[in-house]
C-alpha cells in the first residue's frame, strides 16, 4: 500500500500545524507531520507500507492530533505471484 500526501491548504505553513495518526492494516503511525515529512508546502511524500490482507479486507484509519487529516491518494499493488 503506497499513502500519497502533499500539504495543499495554504494555512499551512509550518511544522506542527497538521499532526495525525493513522493505521494501514496492523501498523501504526503516530504523531505524523506532513509538513516535516514532505520538506514543505506542496511536496509529494509516499510513505509505502507492506501489509498482507487476510480475510479480502484491508482497514485504513486516519485520527487527528493537531487539524484534521490529509491524504492525497491510497495506491493498492498486489504482490507479485
Amino acid at each position: 500500500v503506497k499513502l500519497h500526501f502533499a500539504e495543499t491548504y495554504e494555512e499551512m505553513t509550518g511544522p506542527g500545524m497538521r499532526v495525525f495518526s493513522f493505521k494501514v492494516a496492523d501498523k501504526e503511525f503516530k504523531d505524523f507531520d506532513l509538513f516535516v515529512k514532505a520538506g514543505g508546502m506542496q511536496r509529494a511524500y509516499i510513505e509505502s507500507v507492506p501489509v498482507e490482507i487476510t480475510g479480502g479486507k484491508l482497514d485504513i484509519t486516519f485520527t487527528a492530533n493537531v487539524e484534521n487529516p490529509e491524504i492525497n491518494g491510497i495506491e493498492i499493488i498486489p504482490a507479485a505471484r
